[in-house]
Formats: C-alpha cells, sequence, structure tokens
C-alpha cells in the first residue's frame, strides 16, 4: 500500500499499450478497481478496465477514460465472478506509472453521508509560516506542509448489518489504508486514498440497537 513505490510502464514501444493484470487464486465477486498515485491524466493516458471470459479473451467493463486530475481512481462495475482482471493503458504522453492498485468488493455504507461532511479533496490542513516586518507588513507566508483529512459520519444502522459488513472494516482499517469515495454517483473524482487516524468505536444509538459508527481520515488525494 505504499504510495512512494512506484509501479513504471514499459518505454519499449510508444506505440503499444500497457496492462497490469491480476489473477485471482479462486473466483471472487468483484465489483471495483482502485488505482492511487498515477500519471493518467498528466501523460494523457486512457485507462479501462478488461476482464477475462469464459472463451479466455478480455472484455472491457469500464472506461476508457483519460481522468481530470492524477488523483485516486476509481472504476465501479456490475458485481461479477471474476477469476482475472486488468487494468489497460493506452499510448500517452510518457511511461505509466502508479503506486496503489485494489479490486475487490466493495463496501457500500447503508446509509447516506448527509450534510455536514467534508469530501476528503476539500479537507486541507496546512502549517504555515507567515513573516512580516516590525512595523506589521505582510512580507510572505511559506507553506510548510499540506495533508488532506476528513471526518465520515454515520447512524441507524441496523444490528445485524454492522456486525456482518462494517465490524470487519473496522478491524482491517486498523492497519490498512483503503479507497473513500464519498458520493461517487455525482462526484466520481473525489475519490481518497486513506487512513484511519482515530480510534473508531460503534455505539448504541437507540433501545432497538441501532448504532452509530464515525472515523477519521487523511490521505491522499
Amino acid at each position: 500500500p505504499s504510495t512512494a513505490l512506484r509501479w513504471q510502464g514499459v518505454a519499449s514501444s510508444p506505440a503499444s499499450d500497457d496492462y497490469l493484470t491480476f489473477a485471482l487464486d479462486t473466483e471472487e465477486l468483484v465489483d471495483y478497481l482502485a488505482v492511487a498515485r498515477h500519471n493518467f491524466y498528466s501523460a494523457q493516458i486512457a485507462v479501462s478496465v478488461e476482464v477475462l471470459n469464459e472463451a479466455a479473451s478480455w472484455d472491457e467493463i469500464a472506461g476508457p477514460i483519460i481522468p481530470p486530475n492524477d488523483g485516486p481512481l476509481l472504476f465501479r462495475f456490475t458485481p461479477q465472478g471474476i477469476s482475472s482482471i486488468r487494468l489497460r493503458m493506452q499510448p500517452g504522453n510518457a511511461v505509466p506509472r502508479a503506486a496503489v492498485i485494489y479490486c475487490g468488493d466493495l463496501l457500500v455504507l447503508q446509509r447516506r453521508v448527509y450534510v455536514g461532511h467534508t469530501p476528503i479533496n476539500y479537507g486541507s490542513q496546512l502549517s504555515v509560516a507567515n513573516h512580516r516586518s516590525i512595523s506589521g507588513d505582510f512580507l510572505g507566508r511559506i507553506v510548510l506542509s499540506e495533508k488532506t483529512m476528513t471526518q465520515v459520519s454515520t447512524q441507524n444502522l441496523t444490528p445485524d448489518w454492522y456486525r456482518t459488513y462494517l465490524e470487519p472494516f473496522r478491524v482491517a482499517a486498523k492497519e490498512q489504508p483503503f479507497f473513500f469515495a464519498w458520493r461517487p454517483s455525482d462526484y466520481p473524482y473525489e475519490v481518497g486514498f486513506v487512513w484511519v487516524t482515530n480510534d473508531p468505536r460503534p455505539e448504541n444509538q437507540l433501545a432497538n440497537g441501532m448504532v452509530s459508527f464515525s472515523f477519521d481520515i487523511e490521505g491522499v488525494t
């Protein structure tokens, strides 16, 4: 999951496609593929997702697109049993690069994320140094560091749903980063590759066992 270690495509033929292919141990239910720390926008590389069919040929199930930026990219498609999946990268202005690729079965929250949520792309927090003269004049400002962060809160989760789906996620997120998209149908490019920064715990919300849950995240966008 390191975003500092990047795969790089083959530069021998600028007219040929590059592929990253993933063969699963068994046929698994898959409905997404996500990429972080890529150069598909800056290098103007059209990317698409393909799966291996029963005839041993490849079917395109998402794309091709040239994303509007080099931020995390999430492809969603109809859930299907998949044994092999690949990311196709068509020729662009430079050799393709990518650091993190996930594919699998999405965890879709049971309830919507309502008002008050800051999309991870806009949740920047700056550490700055302001400089001014003895007389108080503004002389300049230096951004020392910047990170993106937000909080995700959800309520009225049914007890069975929480224990079946969200609790395994909570346990896995203690160590593993993940992709987060807050409203992918409306804002498909507001995606973050993030990690949890607090110790999220479920809270019994109502007498009928309904659960509320929130977690703080920061990451790369």
